[in-house]
């Protein structure tokens, strides 16, 4: 248990980049099912909720899937994680008991950098697929006070999980100070951002004194300030939510993902040559993660850099070509700079894997690649 305590901040240390979906040698995609979106990351998402228990494999091939449509959302990479060791219990107890070897395995060293990244997109993403693998340890598991707010937190009982870890925290605040973590968890799951914001700033604070107090030993905060800043800009406290991402980097200046934040925060801000910068830096960090490459095109077409725009756009579906939204932007920038052959070839790529529920977008740019062809 203690390595699912501290695990957050162990990744936050780690400088090593996650490997992007695309590295992975691709499973053969699940059929679905009549009626079912083949170009929609929720439909894989969902099916692979449904095969999680009785059909590991299927459950990894469809999360695998979900996670190459939308390589934005976290919640296909933690999935895969998870499915990992449901397929191999074996592996999972050596995980739990911290075997040394386990953690040496190419596999498994692979398999932390989906939940590393997992993190990266998002560092709230719901952990319920965690809490149904501690939840088969059964009697192995030491069930306190933490062990049942963490499975009402994996049932969807944030209120309950909140007041578990608190009563947890309380019981010992500085020893359980990380148990703050899986409160702010919770409170993010019950849609109370406040009360999350509050205890990862007290979080921080108890990690601060810590470090001052301790010689010899200091742990990295990065991914704290990071989530906090997520916090922060969803509750529209942008200067705090600067503030903390900047912080993010000073403690970890491979935390990209704060540098996107900022670039999206500089965007807001109508500081297009920051944010460019700030994109710069992110790409260099993470060459092969697709969603940063799109993320810089953006900045690069507020930026009014055409060339260098088309270039990011193109990069980000090389790593990932069955992205709808990059040919989207990149068939806008195209179409923009009268290359119209250009433009009606990477809209109709876009039209080939944009899933259904794009419907408004899907019949502009059909309506679009229509009046481009008759010359208008």
């Amino acid at each position: 248990m203690r390595r699912l305590i501290f695990f957050c901040t162990l990744m936050a240390a780690c400088a090593v980049a996650a490997a992007p979906a695309g590295a992975q040698q691709a499973p053969e995609r699940p059929n679905l099912g009549r009626g079912a979106d083949p170009d929609d990351w929720e439909a894989y998402f969902e099916y692979g909720e449904q095969q999680f228990e009785r059909f590991p494999a299927r459950a990894q091939a469809a999360f695998y899937w979900a996670a190459r449509l939308d390589p934005t959302r976290a919640e296909p990479l933690f999935a895969q994680w998870a499915t990992f060791y449901s397929r191999d219990w074996g592996t999972w107890l050596s995980y739990v008991y911290e075997e040394p070897r386990t953690f040496e395995r190419a596999d498994v060293i692979a398999n932390e950098a989906l939940r590393r990244a997992s993190y990266y997109r998002n560092p709230f993403v719901h952990r319920g697929f965690e809490a149904g693998l501690w939840s088969r340890m059964g009697r192995e598991m030491r069930w306190d006070g933490a062990a049942t707010a963490f499975m009402n937190y994996g049932r969807g009982d944030f209120g309950q999980a909140a007041a578990g870890f608190g009563r947890v925290v309380r019981a010992n605040p500085v020893a359980n100070v990380r148990f703050r973590q899986w409160r702010a968890l919770s409170f993010v799951g019950a849609g109370q951002l406040d009360s999350a914001a509050v205890e990862l700033t007290h979080l921080l604070e108890t990690l601060r004194t810590q470090d001052r107090a301790t010689l010899g030993y200091y742990e990295s905060k990065a991914m704290y300030e990071y989530g906090l800043g997520m916090l922060h800009e969803a509750r529209g406290r942008h200067a705090e939510a600067r503030r903390a991402w900047e912080r993010a980097l000073e403690e970890d200046l491979s935390m990209y993902p704060a540098r996107a934040a900022l670039a999206r925060a500089a965007l807001r801000e109508r500081n297009r040559t920051e944010a460019v910068e700030h994109m710069a830096q992110a790409v260099e960090l993470a060459p092969n993660d697709a969603v940063m490459h799109y993320e810089h095109g953006n900045a690069l077409v507020a930026a009014n850099q055409r060339d260098e725009a088309i270039a990011a756009f193109q990069r980000a579906l090389q790593l990932e070509p069955h992205w709808a939204e990059p040919y989207l932007r990149l068939g806008v920038v195209f179409d923009n700079a009268g290359q119209t052959a250009k433009a009606i070839a990477i809209y109709r790529a876009y039209l080939d894997r944009a899933p259904r529920r794009h419907a408004p977008t899907i019949q502009r740019i059909t309506e679009r690649v229509a009046a481009l062809q008759a010359g208008g």
